[in-house]
């Protein structure tokens, strides 16, 4: 039988071993605590049904009997052919969980991460086997949201390479190559120049949060879903993206870490939807309805982009 396995139970996590019980084969989810495994099973419980309701997925239950849990690492990882590590974004624990695991899993094991900005170089130092060592970066929520950036370091085998992005291919997403070793891939980037953008607007008074948000999702957001940043220039013509680029570059916010703006409303607690306050107020409002309602709104769209107009799926 087909094993695969995923480190780490939360809010990444579950969402990979989901998308890995795409195809048939055990998957195991691991985690030190039974409080997160179990979490885990209700959260992909749940996300099977909602993704059944749009016509993503049309089996639940076979998925959900793929998946296994753990609170045992080598139980885990012991006969699977892939791991995916999807524990807190912390070097240190990274690591060491990288030299654990290699030291419970076959030699032919490819070990891979989910970090978001991390290193992979630097993940691996405690590694023997690096060219099985690769990047996956899953954006959340995992199971929904179709990228995966594959990302290798210097000892990254081809081999390694292909057969992943091969396999994320038959789970249904779609993956990208990353064929440089650099802190936060290339989505992550692209996604903090704008974030580095909005957040200077915000700072300096020129529009809401509200408005500078819906700048985003009602224009270029909007274009995004048909073409990317680089085919847009192509499409407009790169004199005139030259041309805009000389006028307007030298005014773009160019600070070189975050804002004190933001530091000063962490310092105050206002960290977001979990505190009740951040850019927006959330007084009073549930975090879980809220990310399940925005999960629901995007499966809701990823189902209307693939039905032809006049159909729709059985809800």
């Amino acid at each position: 039988m087909v094993t695969t396995a995923v480190i780490g139970a939360g809010l990444m996590g579950h969402g990979i071993a989901q998308v890995l019980a795409s195809t048939p084969g055990i998957v195991w989810i691991h985690d030190v605590s039974q409080a997160a495994l179990d979490e885990a099973i209700a959260q992909i419980t749940e996300s099977l049904d909602l993704l059944s309701r749009y016509g993503f997925i049309k089996e639940p239950a076979e998925v959900l009997g793929r998946i296994r849990t753990t609170p045992r690492l080598a139980e885990a990882v012991s006969d699977a052919w892939l791991i995916v590590e999807a524990a807190t974004e912390d070097l240190g624990i990274k690591q060491e969980l990288f030299a654990n695991i290699e030291a419970e899993s076959s030699r032919n094991a490819i070990i891979a991460t989910n970090t978001s900005g991390l290193r992979l170089t630097d993940i691996t130092t405690k590694v023997t086997h690096q060219d099985r060592t690769v990047g996956s970066h899953f954006f959340m929520p995992a199971q929904v949201v179709p990228l995966v950036e594959v990302s290798r370091s210097k000892a990254t085998s081809n081999q390694t390479m292909d057969t992943i992005v091969d396999h994320w291919e038959k789970c249904g997403k779609v993956p990208i190559r990353v064929e440089r070793d650099i802190p936060g891939y290339v989505a992550n980037r692209i996604q903090s120049a704008l974030v580095r953008e909005a957040t200077a607007l915000l700072r300096d008074g020129v529009a809401s949060a509200e408005d500078i948000d819906m700048a985003v999702r009602m224009s270029f957001g909007l274009r995004y879903l048909v073409s990317g940043p680089l085919e847009q220039r192509d499409l407009g013509g790169l004199d005139l993206h030259l041309a805009i680029g000389r006028e307007m570059w030298p005014h773009l916010d160019t600070t070189a870490g975050p804002h004190a703006f933001v530091e000063k409303k962490v310092a105050k607690g206002e960290l977001g939807l979990k505190s009740g306050r951040g850019f927006y107020d959330w007084d009073g409002q549930d975090p879980e309805t809220v990310r399940r309602n925005r999960t629901e709104a995007l499966v809701s769209a990823l189902e209307r982009l693939r039905t032809p107009p006049g159909r729709h799926a059985a809800r």
